[in-house]
């Protein structure tokens, strides 16, 4: 009884609140391949290797076929890549590494730094590429890295066909936070589990308060849970009896719950901590991470931009050697003007809907200088089928609100948290600090 109610209580805590390197197994160095837009990338005098399972390639080589001129600072260690308003930086022995596109710096860490082995300067390929817009995979049986420049094809293949992503892009940046602000509201969570001994209602509420900036939110979360309906239907469906200590303690403890947490958009991560975090696997004091899902929040690269958007689309995708390119270009196409549209009435709404993958669809609708909301539905039948999961993003100039519900055999759920916007204060971490 303890086993089930820590893995219900684990999913219930989750659906509430969780609202770059190539990794390899057993690989070669001699055999890595790489390719750009499903063409071989020479190399002339350094070829590709691993180091600490991750792939890296000499920076000069890649850099320069996709049409970046580069350049080595001796004193300070660093790489420099130029292609159009962007300027990648890199520095040997250090994961932190700038994207600087015009004129707005962002600031990234990387999981692998760049080295210098026999003279040449190596650089995590994933990163190098997706610094210049490119999307990155991997194909195990040919032990190839797979690499198509998202941003050339974007403006070579569809120039000026992205307003409504712009227009979109363009809204969030107005109403994120240009210094750190204060943030406060409220958590609901209805949720009941189907299970043999009968449905077990678990309702959530409680409040969050925490700070944001444009690289972080921080947050803490003070839960408590109606012990008393969850008593009743173990009592209705096994009897009293079956609350022994064990599941007295898991109670009690599900009662008031608090709950740390921080979306990093430097790391693209959802850190959270909580002593109830114990009942589903993670040592006490530890912080559990989910990685961010962009298409959820279009904030997932501070001041993104449509390009930032589509990239990170496109980047989601698993490539295939030899129809890589083709791929990526049908992701750009639904994201692009073609895929869009505009109310008659001439509001200056725009509207777009597209299928993020087989199993996900995506709708998105700005209403200019008053909301932008965003309803991504997932199902297992198909991305156009009765979804399973439905996740509804509303951003306006004083807060949002997130809304999620799943129908699943074993539970459904139904969890909203609603934020305002407050006082400027002090800035939260990107990260934890253990």
């Amino acid at each position: 009884m303890k086993r089930l109610f820590s893995r219900l209580c684990g999913m219930a805590l989750a659906a509430a609140l969780l609202v770059s390197a190539l990794p390899v197994s057993g690989a070669r160095a001699a055999g890595i391949q790489v390719t750009l837009n499903d063409q071989p990338v020479a190399f002339s005098d350094a070829q590709p290797l691993m180091r600490d399972n991750r792939t890296f390639v000499p920076f000069r080589a890649i850099f320069e076929s996709m049409g970046a001129t580069v350049s080595w600072d001796d004193p300070s260690r660093t790489v420099t890549a130029k292609r159009g308003d962007r300027t990648v930086k890199l520095t040997i022995g250090r994961k932190a590494c700038t994207v600087d596109r015009a004129g707005s710096d962002r600031s990234f860490s990387t999981d692998a730094a760049p080295f210098i082995e026999g003279g040449r300067t190596y650089v995590p390929v994933r990163f190098a590429a997706q610094a210049l817009g490119a999307a990155v995979g991997w194909d195990n049986n040919t032990q190839t890295v797979l690499i198509v420049d998202t941003e050339k094809m974007m403006q070579t293949e569809f120039p000026n066909q992205f307003q409504a992503i712009t227009a979109m892009t363009q809204f969030q940046n107005s109403v994120a936070p240009k210094t750190a602000r204060s943030l406060s509201g409220a958590i609901g969570a209805t949720l009941t589990y189907h299970t043999a001994m009968g449905d077990i209602p678990v309702v959530i509420n409680g409040t969050i308060t925490g700070a944001e900036s444009l690289d972080a939110a921080q947050f803490t979360a003070k839960l408590q849970t109606d012990r008393s309906a969850i008593e009743q239907a173990i009592a209705a469906n096994e009897g009293a009896n079956v609350i022994d200590e064990n599941v007295d303690a898991l109670l009690k403890k599900l009662q008031n719950l608090t709950v740390d947490g921080i979306v990093s958009r430097v790391d693209g991560k959802l850190y959270l901590k909580s002593d109830f975090l114990t009942e589903v696997g993670i040592a006490q004091g530890k912080w559990a991470m989910k990685p961010l899902d962009n298409t959820a929040s279009l904030t997932a690269v501070k001041n993104g931009d449509a390009i930032d958007f589509v990239c990170a689309e496109a980047q989601k995708l698993t490539l295939t050697p030899g129809s890589s390119t083709a791929q990526v270009r049908e992701v750009v196409r639904r994201l692009s003007d073609q895929s869009a549209t505009t109310p008659i009435d001439g509001s200056g709404n725009y509207s777009l809907h597209f299928t993020a993958d087989a199993y996900t669809s995506v709708d998105m609708k700005l209403i200019p200088n008053q909301s932008l909301t965003i309803i991504r539905t997932a199902s297992p039948y198909g991305a156009e089928a009765a979804p399973m999961t439905t996740l509804t993003t509303v951003q306006t100039k004083s807060g949002a609100s997130i809304s999620y519900e799943r129908n699943a055999s074993a539970y459904n759920a139904a969890v909203r948290i609603d934020l305002t916007n407050g006082a400027a204060t002090t800035a939260p971490a990107v990260r934890p600090a253990s």
